[in-house]
């Protein structure tokens, strides 16, 4: 079952530890998202329960130091995986980060 549009929690794994955050996914197959210090923003694209995405991950909030979950302050991901009944399970990568692989769960909070 493909996802609604709404809001969903987003969690993170990967080697250098988890995170979570928040994105809205419209009608329309964009998504807009983030947590207290990235942006996430791009599009998703569903055929039956195959989910697939590309999002670019930016910091917004700079702190001397500090750096993301997925190891990189600013990179383009692409997401694959399933989805279930208002939640999916992807695997992400990135073109511009060969050794960038995590997993993150995706989990609809609101419509």
């Amino acid at each position: 079952m493909p996802l609604s549009p709404g809001l969903y929690k987003l969690a993170f794994e990967t080697p250098a530890g988890a995170d979570y955050g928040v994105a809205y996914l419209t009608p329309d197959g964009r998504m807009r998202g983030g947590d207290s210090g990235m942006a996430y923003v791009g599009t998703v694209s569903q055929l039956g329960e195959r989910i697939t995405a590309e999002l670019s991950v930016t910091q917004h909030r700079h702190v001397p130091g500090v750096v993301s979950a997925l190891g990189y302050n600013d990179v383009a991901v692409q997401l694959e995986g399933y989805s279930d009944e208002g939640s999916a399970d992807v695997v992400g990568t990135s073109r511009d980060r060969a050794g960038l692989r995590f997993r993150a769960r995706l989990t609809q909070i609101a419509d």
